[in-house]
């Protein structure tokens, strides 16, 4: 199957994962910035984000986005006990401003919370794409060797083709050989590599 059927919109859903202020502000109040991560890539990928989400929705592709959360009410005691016990650091706490989303505003409609690195843990997000005949997703956002690569690993195992353009995901620039490490497991296995421009161009001659 050629990369233009498999993004047919019929079957497509761009999934826009954790562009938030804890993961891509360059604000140091915020967690990545605070730690002195390289944020060179999170700006540039979001760019060509707000340039594709109005094309993929005026060619009929479904745009959902996800969220990640911290709140202790959502954890089980084995997650509490991460954070307590083994000193996993909070992100996303919704006592502060990390957990709103970096530069864009998508409709809440579409905003799926998430409370692990895994989106298909939010089951209504499971039910809707299923309701929507989605058989393709297009993977981008934040951050590449988290949450975007537990979303291609069990995308994958539940049984969608995986699209991911290069350029449309961002993470810690530091960490380079990481975030081209997933991108290689992609190639070999999980499903697609694309790129920005190539999406742009099958979407937008299907307006």
């Amino acid at each position: 199957m050629d990369l233009k059927d498999k993004v047919n919109p019929e079957v497509t859903a761009l999934v826009v994962i954790d562009v938030q202020n804890d993961f891509g502000s360059p604000d140091k109040k915020f967690f990545r910035a605070s730690r002195g991560g390289d944020l060179s890539l999170v700006d540039p990928m979001v760019d060509k984000l707000e340039r594709l989400i109005p094309i993929a929705e005026r060619a009929g592709v479904l745009v959902v986005y996800t969220q990640q959360i911290y709140d202790r009410f959502k954890l089980s005691n084995l997650q509490k006990e991460q954070y307590d016990l083994d000193g996993k650091l909070v992100t996303c706490d919704t006592s502060g401003n990390g957990y709103k989303f970096y530069r864009i505003n998508p409709p809440a409609n579409r905003v799926f919370p998430k409370y692990d690195f895994n989106i298909f843990s939010n089951r209504e997000l499971v039910q809707f794409l299923k309701d929507k005949s989605i058989k393709t997703l297009v993977i981008t956002g934040m951050d590449i060797i988290f949450c975007v690569e537990t979303a291609i690993r069990n995308g994958y195992d539940l049984g969608y083709k995986i699209v991911v353009p290069e350029d449309l995901i961002a993470g810690n620039a530091k960490a380079k050989e990481l975030n081209e490490r997933t991108l290689e497991l992609v190639r070999k296995t999980f499903g697609v590599v694309t790129n920005y421009e190539e999406l742009a161009k099958i979407w937008k001659r299907l307006k």
